[in-house]
């Protein structure tokens, strides 16, 4: 019993701590993201052309749309973290999120890749640049199959607790 209650303290810790973790990326995210967008939109305050200025807001609102996917993923995930934490832990809201997440996870790195050609590309086309595309493109596959394997995760997880659930009306 001693071991169980150790358990679930370290497991609330985590919770905690997986919480504060998020909630500090999920606000950088969003200030990076605003940061861009209004960097981008500045000739607009300063009587620059504002056909050419909208149309690079659009562009660099598209390209950094996949963040605002992951900062959706990272806020599901501490709500997920957040029932775990008060001891909630197979049941179907958990489930529900994780697939949640990974749907998230895998639409913003499925944006990622589709609008990857939007980037502005170096001119000399040296190796570091293609080496770091080729990174980037290897990371938002990464994030896709992540994606991928917690919706699955959650499906299983799902199943799981309907036959729990299923059991426990037996007995």
């Amino acid at each position: 019993m001693v071991e169980l209650q150790r358990q679930q303290t370290k497991l609330r810790q985590q919770a905690w701590l997986f919480g504060f973790v998020a909630t500090a990326a999920v606000t950088i995210s969003l200030i990076s993201v605003t940061a861009q967008l209004l960097s981008t939109a500045a000739p607009l305050w300063r009587g620059g052309p504002p056909g050419d200025t909208i149309l690079k807001v659009a562009r660099q609102a598209v390209l950094t749309a996949p963040a605002l996917f992951y900062v959706v993923g990272l806020s599901r995930a501490r709500r997920v973290f957040g029932r775990i934490g008060r001891g909630e832990i197979f049941i179907r809201a958990n489930s529900q999120g994780l697939i949640a997440i990974g749907w998230s996870l895998l639409l913003g790195a499925l944006w990622a890749i589709a609008v990857a050609g939007l980037d502005p590309a170096a001119q000399d086309q040296s190796v570091d640049h293609v080496l770091r595309a080729t990174a980037f493109g290897a990371a938002d596959l990464a994030l896709a199959a992540l994606g991928l394997a917690l919706i699955m995760i959650g499906r299983v997880m799902n199943a799981a607790v309907i036959l729990k659930a299923e059991s426990d009306g037996f007995v």
